[in-house]
C-alpha cells in the first residue's frame, strides 16, 4: 500500500467535495475489499434548532442499524424516531423468517411521497426510483445497488430546502498496513477538521504490528434559504417567447405565451415538421384535426392548413416547458390566417363535418365509408386492423417536408389500410369469381356484378399497388417494370413527394365517394 493510499487521500477528497459528484450526492456505501480497508458512509437528517450543535463534533448520533423508530416511553409519550431532531433517510431493515432471512435498506418513504416517486428494480438491493415529470418522462431521482445508494442532488436540496432541515453525510474509513509508520514516513495525528460544512477526525497510529489510518466525520448539505419548489412552482412557471408579427422596422415580434387580456386571438405559425414528433409516436400521442394531445397535455392546432400550423398563442402557455421548448425549434414568420374549418369551430363555435387537409379528410371519409358500407351490405368493406396494428392509421398523415423516407413510408401505410385490408371474402362472392382472383381483381369483379364498371379508379388501384415493391426497399433505382410505370403514373420525382403523396391522398378519398355513390343509399359529403 502506498503513503497516499495509506493516508487516505482518495476518501479526503470525497469529503471536499462533499460526496458530490456529476449532480448525484452519495448518501450510502458500505465495502470491505478485505480486512485492511474498511469503509462506511450513511446519512441522516438534522433539525435547524439541532444542527449547530451537531456540527461540532464527529459524532453521527445516528447508527447503521439503529436508525430509531417510532418509540413510546415510560411516560407514555409517542415519539417518532428515537432521537429527538435526528431523522432517518435510509433505514436497514433485517427480517428473519421460517425458511429464510431477507435484508435491505429503504429510503424515508416521506421523500418519496413528496416527489412521488415511481419505483423500478429487479429487487429490493437492485432498484430505482424515478420522477415522472410533466409530460410523462421519468427522471432517475435514487439509485439503490447492493452496497451503495445515490441521489440526484438537486431533489435532495429541494427536499432539506422545503423542509428546512440539514442533510449529513457521515463517513468513516479505516485502512490497516503491515509497514510502519516510519516506513511508510508517516507521523501518529490525533487531529479534528473542521471546515464550514464538515467536521472529521483523522487518526494515525501504530496497533500490534501495524499502521491504522481512520477518518471519521460528517459533511453537511445545508438548504438554499432562496429555492422555491423546483417541481411543484406553478406560480413561477416559466413561458417561452414565439414569434407574433413585425414591428415599425421589419423586425420579427415574440411574446410570452402567458395568457393576457390582449393576446387571446394573436396566432402564432409552426413549419409541418413540429408534428412528426407526435406522428412518429401514435402509442403515446395523437394528432386530429384539432389537436396534438398525450396523457400528459392538450394542445389546440389548426391541422387543416397544408404547409404550416397556425396556433393560438395562449394555448402554447397551457403546455409543459418542455413541450415550449420542440415548438419553438419550428416557429416561423406569420403566414396569415387560419382555415375556415377551425375559424368556424374554435371562434364561432359551429360544428365541422370534416376536417380540410387530404389526410385528416382521408381517415375521416374511412371511417365513415366502413361504417355505412356495413350497414348497406353487413360487412365490412375494409377489414379492422389488429389491436397491434391500430397505429398505422393513427399515425397516418401527409409528409411534412420532401422526404423519400416518410414518402414511403406513408404511402405504405395508405396501402395498407385500403388494398391490403380490402374484404375479399366477402367480394368474392359474386357470380364472376374465379379461382386465383386476387384482391383488386375482385373488386373489379364485384363491381361488374353490379353492373358497374370504374376503370380510371381500378387503374389508380392496380398503379399504387405496383408502387409498393419501390416502397418496401425505400428506393426506386432498381424497381422492376411495373414499378417503374407506377412511378411515370404519378409523375414521381425526387422534388415533388409531398405533392405525390397529397395526389394519392387525394385519388384514394375519389375512390370512396365514388364507390359510395355508386352502391351506398346513405350519400354522405364529398370534395
Amino acid at each position: 500500500m502506498g503513503r497516499e493510499t495509506f493516508l487516505l487521500s482518495d476518501k479526503i477528497k470525497l469529503i471536499e467535495a462533499s460526496f458530490i459528484k456529476e449532480g448525484w450526492a452519495t448518501v450510502y456505501e458500505s465495502y470491505q475489499p478485505n480486512i485492511d480497508d474498511q469503509n462506511l458512509v450513511y446519512c441522516c437528517l438534522v433539525d435547524s434548532e439541532r444542527v449547530e450543535k451537531y456540527r461540532q463534533d464527529t459524532n453521527w448520533v445516528i447508527q447503521y442499524g439503529s436508525e430509531g423508530k417510532p418509540t413510546i416511553w415510560g411516560n407514555g409519550k409517542y415519539q417518532t424516531y428515537g432521537e429527538k431532531g435526528i431523522e432517518p433517510f435510509l433505514f436497514s431493515k433485517h427480517f428473519n423468517f421460517s425458511g429464510g432471512h431477507e435484508s435491505y435498506l429503504d429510503i424515508s418513504e416521506e421523500f418519496v411521497l413528496y416527489f412521488n416517486l415511481y419505483e423500478k428494480g429487479r429487487d429490493k438491493q437492485n432498484r430505482k426510483f424515478y420522477f415522472i415529470d410533466e409530460v410523462g418522462d421519468l427522471d432517475e431521482v435514487i439509485i439503490v445497488e447492493p452496497k451503495k445508494i445515490k441521489v440526484k442532488l438537486r431533489y435532495l436540496i429541494e427536499y432539506i430546502s422545503i423542509r428546512n432541515m440539514y442533510f449529513s453525510i457521515c463517513f468513516d474509513f479505516m485502512r490497516l498496513d503491515s509497514k510502519s509508520l516510519a516506513e511508510l514516513n508517516v507521523e501518529p495525528l490525533d487531529k479534528d477538521c473542521q471546515t464550514e460544512n464538515s467536521f472529521y477526525n483523522c487518526y494515525i497510529r501504530s496497533i500490534i504490528g501495524k499502521s491504522q489510518s481512520w477518518v471519521r466525520g460528517k459533511v453537511i448539505l445545508n438548504p438554499d434559504r432562496s429555492k422555491k419548489s423546483y417541481h411543484f412552482d406553478y406560480e413561477n412557471q416559466t413561458y417561452e417567447k414565439f414569434i407574433t408579427g413585425y414591428d415599425k422596422d421589419g423586425n420579427e415580434i415574440l411574446e410570452e405565451c402567458k395568457k393576457d387580456d390582449k393576446n387571446h386571438f394573436v396566432l402564432t405559425y409552426f413549419k409541418k415538421e413540429v408534428l412528426d414528433k407526435y406522428y412518429n409516436d401514435p402509442i403515446k400521442y395523437k394528432v386530429d384535426s384539432w389537436r396534438v394531445s398525450s396523457n400528459f397535455f392538450s394542445l389546440k392546432i389548426d391541422n387543416n392548413v397544408e404547409k404550416f400550423v397556425p396556433v393560438f398563442l395562449t394555448e402554447l402557455g397551457m403546455l409543459p416547458y418542455k413541450e415550449q421548448l420542440h415548438w419553438k425549434q419550428y416557429n416561423i414568420s406569420p403566414q396569415g390566417g387560419i382555415s375556415s374549418t377551425y375559424y368556424k369551430t374554435m371562434i364561432e363555435g359551429s360544428w365541422v363535418e370534416h376536417p380540410e387537409t387530404p389526410d385528416l379528410f382521408f381517415k375521416h371519409k374511412y371511417k365513415q365509408f366502413n361504417s355505412n358500407w356495413e350497414k348497406e351490405f353487413g360487412w365490412e368493406f375494409y377489414k379492422p386492423l389488429a389491436k397491434q396494428d391500430e397505429h398505422i392509421f393513427t399515425s397516418l398523415h401527409l409528409p411534412t417536408s420532401n422526404n423519400v423516407k416518410s414518402f414511403c413510408e406513408q404511402v405504405l401505410s395508405l396501402t395498407k389500410l385500403t388494398i391490403d385490408r380490402l374484404n375479399e371474402k366477402e367480394l368474392e362472392k359474386n357470380p364472376l369469381s374465379e379461382n386465383g382472383d386476387k384482391g383488386i381483381t375482385k373488386l373489379e369483379k364485384f363491381l361488374k356484378s353490379k353492373d358497374i364498371e370504374i376503370p380510371d379508379m381500378i387503374l389508380f388501384l392496380r398503379t399504387l399497388w405496383d408502387l409498393r415493391s419501390g416502397l418496401l426497399s425505400h428506393s426506386f433505382s432498381n424497381a422492376n417494370k411495373a414499378c417503374k410505370k407506377a412511378i411515370e403514373y404519378f409523375n414521381l420525382r425526387d422534388d415533388n413527394y409531398v405533392e405525390v403523396a397529397t395526389e394519392i391522398f387525394t385519388k384514394s378519398i375519389f375512390t370512396l365517394n365514388t364507390l359510395e355513390i355508386r352502391l351506398l343509399k346513405d350519400k354522405t359529403q364529398h370534395v
